[in-house]
């Protein structure tokens, strides 16, 4: 009777043992992203949260998210995955170049990294995720072209950025690589991506420059929705004694806010606007990646999210559709 208890407590503990170690093994995907400093990185954290969230359970993953307020917290939290030894990190990086030597050590760990929306130029990580941000840049100078057509005298317009990340870099090398010689930059703005940035900015720029400068000014070139809707507040509160000639703005991502505006701005202002589609929700592809790794699937190089130009001729139908629906799905 012992003899046969022994065995029995012997089979209970290989069962046991065989049960922590798998438990021990579920693999795990990290998401590491900046804070929301703005609206677009806001709704991006929360399509991102619910995707990690979602995609992990569904797979019997786990998973980490973490946010951080500047690139050295992020290198910090890069440095406590590699050592918590997780399987897969899918990283938003704050900045390219501060970011480089932390996702270099993850991969000289063999960890796969995805890197979403900002690229760290230098290396190769196993795959990066982003809007064609040249695209954006060049679809949007070919419409100011079309837009401008019949316009003989050179066009004058001023240019919004966001940071100095490669993001606003892509985005205005497209730009000058379709737009024609007529189309002329007086004036480059960097905002931080921040809509009151934006505001005072177009406010100073109005209220400082002389008044041939200022009417000289056809359109506005910026790299954001928010940024866009700051420029546009300001154009449409000036009541000064100078004339503003601005008859076109461009955007990107196209938030609700600003679609329901294209029809009121024009009527209002005479503006019109066009769009370029970089949904937040858009974050969810490179979430996708990695679980695809974590699943064992091949993952490498670039995968870039189609782009849609959404002018006063085809918001409706933009707002039917999926990418609009995902956006607001949450």
């Amino acid at each position: 009777m012992k003899k046969l208890l022994s065995l029995c407590l012997m089979s209970f503990a290989l069962v046991t043992g065989c049960s922590s170690e798998t438990e021990t093994t579920t693999k795990t995907l990290a998401v590491v992203m900046p804070n929301a400093t703005h609206g677009f990185l806001g709704e991006s954290i929360k399509h991102a949260e619910a995707a990690t969230k979602e995609f992990a359970e569904a797979k019997g993953y786990n998973y980490k998210f973490l946010t951080s307020a500047e690139a050295s917290e992020q290198n910090n939290q890069l440095d406590t995955l590699i050592n918590e030894k997780v399987d897969a990190i899918v990283l938003w990086p704050h900045n390219g170049d501060e970011l480089r030597s932390g996702a270099q050590s993850v991969l000289n760990e063999n960890i796969p990294l995805i890197v979403y929306d900002r690229l760290i130029t230098g290396m190769e990580p196993t795959a990066e995720v982003l809007g064609d941000n040249i695209k954006i840049g060049e679809m949007a100078g070919k419409y100011l072209n079309k837009y401008f057509a019949d316009t003989k005298d050179p066009v004058n317009i001023l240019e919004f950025k966001g940071d100095n990340s490669t993001v606003p870099q892509q985005r205005s090398d497209g730009f000058y690589s379709t737009a024609k010689k007529k189309i002329h930059v007086v004036q480059q703005f960097d905002t931080g991506w921040q809509r009151a940035t934006a505001q005072d900015q177009m406010e100073n720029f109005i209220n400082s420059r002389d008044a041939d400068t200022v009417s000289s000014i056809k359109a506005v070139f910026t790299h954001d929705a928010e940024v866009a809707a700051g420029v546009l507040m300001a154009i449409k509160s000036y009541d000064g004694p100078k004339k503003l000639n601005i008859k076109l703005v461009t955007s990107v991502s196209l938030p609700k806010e600003l679609l329901e505006n294209f029809e009121p701005y024009q009527s209002d202002t005479g503006i019109d606007q066009v769009g370029y589609s970089f949904s937040p929700a858009m974050v969810r592809d490179a979430i996708q990646k990695g679980i695809d790794v974590l699943d064992g699937k091949e993952v490498s190089g670039q995968y870039l999210i189609e782009t849609e130009e959404v002018d006063n001729s085809n918001v409706n139908a933009y707002r039917d559709g999926n990418t609009f629906k995902i956006r607001y799905s949450l």
